[in-house]
């Protein structure tokens, strides 16, 4: 496919005159991937259920840059799987997962299973298998940072 005509300038044309010349969304091939937490939110299922969305981003190979999304509902069936995928980072309370993630300063890194899975209506997507936390790296900001009781926090 040609995508000559889908940018201007090097970047993607918008508005109405760019519709229809996107580049086609691409999967991530199945395979085990290093990656990064991007972010981590409640968000609703389609039904209207609560769920956790965690957004990750390849880190290396030729797949870097790439991203990938694992959605939690919480479900009466569904719930210990939620609860044990999450733990490992920190997400352990209901006041912990609306609390932004990941905090400011602090970085996880994970390594993915990813496979395709097709669903009911036929359409492809990534599903992630598996997450295994590698590590978590306090950004050398981090000691810059302000905690509450530092200036502009609560006072005693």
């Amino acid at each position: 496919m040609d995508y000559s005509n889908a940018t201007s300038n090097g970047k993607p044309t918008s508005g109405f005159a760019g519709f229809g010349s996107a580049p086609e969304i691409t999967l991530l091939p199945p395979g085990f991937y290093n990656a990064r937490v991007l972010k981590g939110e409640c968000c609703s299922t389609k039904a209207g259920a609560d769920a956790y969305r965690m957004r990750f981003e390849v880190t290396d190979g030729e797949q870097a840059g790439r991203t990938a999304v694992r959605t939690w509902t919480f479900s009466a069936n569904a719930m210990v799987y939620a609860q044990r995928d999450l733990a490992p980072f920190g997400l352990t309370t209901t006041e912990k997962l609306h609390s932004p993630f990941p905090s400011g300063g602090r970085e996880y890194l994970v390594r993915l299973v990813v496979a395709l899975q097709r669903g009911n209506d036929g359409i492809e997507r990534n599903d992630i298998k598996r997450i295994e936390l590698l590590r978590v790296v306090d950004s050398p900001a981090a000691g810059f940072l302000l905690d509450d009781a530092s200036e502009g926090g609560p006072r005693s």
